[in-house]
């Protein structure tokens, strides 16, 4: 099977219980993932870092999130839902929902981009023993 180098999007999954939601991420550019790698700490002063990672995290996956899916224990279709802030109802989280990104959980953002840096430091140790 042919692996893309440049795909337009990618779905990671990320386990809410038995469950899993799908962040789809749009491509991003070598830019923009070196200033993602990059803005995680900050040095100070007298060798002082301050951690940022879980900012990074959150603004990068937010700047590529273009759709959310979930799937079921069994690999079923499903959907996420969210509180409307001002009926109450709960609704189904789409890109069509006003400001939606705010409403997907930090933690998934999270684990989207840990799994992110997981992959290229597999393809990095990778290169390196080769």
């Amino acid at each position: 099977m042919p692996i893309c180098a440049n795909p337009k999007t990618r779905r990671v999954k990320v386990a809410v219980g038995q469950n899993r939601v799908i962040l789809v991420l749009r491509n991003y550019t070598a830019a923009e993932y070196i200033r993602f790698m990059n803005d995680r700490y900050e040095f100070k002063r007298k060798g002082m870092i301050e951690d940022h990672s879980m900012q990074s995290r959150l603004r990068f996956v937010d700047d590529l999130l273009v759709g959310l899916e979930a799937e079921s224990a069994e690999g079923n279709p499903d959907t996420v839902t969210y509180v409307h802030p001002i009926t109450g109802a709960e609704e189904t989280l789409t890109p069509q929902v006003e400001n939606w990104k705010r409403y997907v959980n930090p933690s998934w953002k999270i684990a989207a981009a840990v799994e992110l840096e997981v992959e290229s430091v597999a393809v990095e140790n990778s290169a390196l023993k080769n």
